[in-house]
């Protein structure tokens, strides 16, 4: 069964419009500032994204767009110069970089003042990166909702109080180690004390790995990671990973008819973990102002 990432997305963005308004009566909108270097269309459709929940909670976003042949300094002082408007609540640099500055991506987000760094990639930012949340929102939600008694397997489960209840006996697999999904990922539940496995293109027999996950989590973004025959049965499927395939339509790290009836509960793409990611993102954002009156 898919899990409506959608319907997960509106109720956070319902409960941060109301919160918004509040601010509002006080003179202060959240606003954020996101910095896109270059035309990748997946960056752009993104920032689509950003730009549609703000709009959905009464926020504002700042673009501001560079060429690809921008300068580090230049970017540098681009960044600084928002973390020096107090009209600002949250900064974010839309990776991957061009070009040679893809390699410096993380001193340049690691330039971002913590307070402001919304995306929680900075060593000392208050706030979680966004799709770790999202991906412990989409987790409780299933747990925590009717979805869940439709998987005998998982049945007993409904109704309990605590992630830690759920999670506690559950083998969670993590497909992939990179900066902005795997690892932040990875690294939130190893935090909470739960038993991760963390998947890697150097891992050896990976597939005997996957086949013991109760919840995997695919971060990779290649298709077909995910297959029938390299997971366990009624195992709970997320996918982070998106590639466009030949059909020009976007596509998780599985595919959906492929594992449907073999996974109890899945994420789809588009659809799954992507709206939950922007909202959680649109959470921190909403932080940050608050904090401003404080």
């Amino acid at each position: 069964m898919k899990i409506d990432g959608k319907s997960i997305a509106e109720n956070i963005l319902n409960n941060l419009h109301a919160q918004v308004a509040v601010l509002k009566q006080k003179g202060l909108t959240p606003t954020l500032a996101v910095i896109q270097v270059g035309d990748d269309p997946a960056s752009t459709a993104y920032i689509r994204q950003k730009q549609k929940a703000a709009e959905a909670i009464g926020a504002k976003i700042i673009l501001s767009h560079q060429s690809s042949v921008i300068s580090h300094q230049r970017l540098e002082k681009i960044i600084k110069d928002f973390n020096n408007d107090p009209s600002v609540h949250g900064i974010i640099l839309q990776r991957p970089l061009p070009g040679p500055l893809a390699g410096q991506s993380t001193s340049l987000c690691r330039a971002i003042l913590p307070a402001k760094d919304v995306d929680g990639f900075h060593p000392n930012s208050p706030y979680p990166v966004p799709v770790a949340s999202a991906i412990i929102k989409i987790i409780e939600h299933v747990f925590h909702s009717s979805l869940i008694t439709h998987s005998p397997r998982c049945a007993c489960e409904a109704g309990h109080s605590s992630l830690d209840d759920v999670l506690g006996g559950k083998h969670i697999v993590v497909i992939g180690r990179g900066d902005t999904a795997g690892k932040p990922i990875a690294d939130m539940f190893m935090k909470k004390g739960y038993t991760v496995s963390v998947v890697h293109s150097q891992t050896p027999h990976p597939d005997a790995i996957t086949k013991t996950a109760d919840i995997l989590i695919s971060c990779v973004g290649k298709p077909n990671v995910v297959r029938r025959d390299n997971i366990k049965k009624g195992a709970i499927l997320i996918s982070v990973g998106i590639t466009r395939g030949s059909d020009g339509k976007l596509h998780g790290d599985y595919e959906e008819d492929q594992i449907k009836d073999h996974a109890s509960l899945y994420t789809p793409t588009p659809g799954g973990v992507g709206p939950v990611n922007v909202a959680c993102l649109m959470k921190n954002l909403v932080q940050a102002a608050t904090k401003v009156l404080l």
